[in-house]
């Protein structure tokens, strides 16, 4: 049962990475669809949980009304306010529910944390230097200047940083005791990267 966990910096390729080893396992593939599976397991439309974390990112405490019933399904939360604690739970529930029916990649979302007591996932992050990632953005996005990019690196490091302090209790997610596998993109060519993951999937074996 293949389960493979990808972490990845804005500009390192990774979602590119993790569908090319999603396509070489013959694995599932899973980014936002991670949400969907939130949604379909507390009954209501996706655009409902992107709200939520959207509202949770924005501030401590409650959501709004509308969004008390999230997990109706379960009587026991019933009446509760939407808060860290019940997103997460939801977020991880869904993560756990996808690696269980094997031969999955699923890209961030925090699910090397979620799956880090998981006894046969790989966990893997792909990083690259701010100007290596900021080069590429600029010219993905064909754009004038390079400080733009950076800026734009910069923002997104802020917010995956942020997103995991407030859902992780301040885990630091480029910390490597999180993974099995890192590899610098800015050094490791994509094809190379991808035949590593592919190969630490199939050959890695819990202790």
């Amino acid at each position: 049962m293949t389960v493979v966990t990808i972490s990845r910096e804005l500009g390192s390729r990774g979602t590119r990475i993790a569908e090319a080893v999603g396509h070489e396992l013959g694995s599932s593939c899973f980014d936002k669809e991670v949400l969907a599976e939130m949604a379909r397991q507390a009954g209501v439309e996706v655009e409902v949980i992107v709200e939520a974390e959207e509202k949770l990112m924005s501030r401590a405490g409650v959501v709004s009304q509308e969004m008390r019933s999230l997990f109706s399904a379960d009587p026991n939360r019933r009446d509760r306010p939407m808060n860290q604690a019940t997103y997460l739970d939801g977020m991880s529930n869904a993560i756990r529910l996808l690696a269980e029916k094997g031969n999955v990649v699923i890209i961030g979302r925090g699910s090397q944390l979620i799956l880090e007591d998981h006894p046969t996932a790989l966990h893997v992050h792909l990083f690259a230097a701010p100007q290596v990632r900021a080069s590429r953005i600029q010219r993905r996005r064909g754009m004038a200047e390079i400080d733009t990019a950076k800026r734009i690196i910069g923002l997104a490091d802020e917010q995956r940083r942020n997103w995991y302090q407030r859902f992780f209790t301040s885990a630091d997610w480029k910390n490597s005791r999180h993974y099995h596998l890192m590899l610098d993109t800015g050094r490791i060519p994509e094809a190379t990267a991808v035949a590593l993951i592919v190969h630490a999937a199939k050959t890695a074996r819990p202790d």
